[in-house]
């Protein structure tokens, strides 16, 4: 890390955003510089020289949460999730993409501010929160799925049909079906197995591949 040490934020809530930035500043002197944005895209986008990024989990643009950790850190930078999140599946993926901590937004900011300086020095972030969802990432095993599997999976669990699926993967419709056949494959392999339209919705929401219900856009999955 540098002298000083620029900080970039990707939340979409301006208000929260502008109150824990200004406690941040007084409890780290050593902020010199600091880029927020809503998006992980746009944050990429600005080629600013940061050495971390505070990341909220999830996002009004309804992006995937470890698709943006994993998006970060290949661009250099170590993650530090500052969300609400619960759910385990969603917390082990973005592990697995490479996130170092996880610092719960109920905390202190003073909490946040030591998980900074120490994700900013490329060491992990060991809270009592950390562990917790390394342990459920072991008790709960998230199936690694394809970029064009998630997609199916994201598209046909909301209730589209196979063929509109496809469309709008402008791939056929055996290619899709293949796609959500090797889902089910790997969540049944992980000892979650995904039979119905229903199971694979329920599976998509448990590891954030959906936002929970009545998040976001309505959902049928039995349709």
């Amino acid at each position: 890390m540098s002298e000083g040490l620029r900080l970039g934020v990707v939340d979409d809530h301006p208000a929260i955003l502008r109150g824990i930035l200004t406690i941040l500043v007084e409890l780290c002197p050593e902020i010199t510089e600091t880029f927020t944005t809503s998006t992980v895209p746009a944050l990429l986008g600005a080629h600013r020289s940061l050495d971390i990024v505070v990341l909220d989990v999830r996002l009004a643009d309804g992006s995937d949460p470890a698709a943006n950790v994993a998006a970060v850190v290949d661009a250099g930078l170590p993650v530090l999730l500052y969300t609400q999140e619960q759910r385990r599946g969603v917390l082990a993926r973005c592990f697995r993409a490479g996130a170092l901590g996880v610092v719960d937004k109920s905390e202190e900011p003073g909490v946040l501010a030591a998980a900074i300086r120490v994700v900013a020095a490329g060491e992990p972030y060991l809270s009592s929160g950390w562990a917790a969802a390394v342990e459920d990432a072991d008790d709960w095993p998230v199936p690694e799925l394809a970029p064009r599997e998630s997609e199916a999976l994201g598209l046909y669990a909301t209730g589209l049909p196979l063929k509109s699926v496809a469309r709008r993967m402008h791939l056929s419709e055996d290619t899709v079906k293949e796609y959500l056949d090797r889902v089910r494959r790997k969540y049944t392999r992980a000892g979650r197995p995904a039979y119905t339209k229903v199971d694979l919705y329920q599976r998509a929401v448990e590891d954030g591949y959906l936002p929970p219900p009545g998040e976001g856009a309505p959902a049928d999955p039995a349709r």
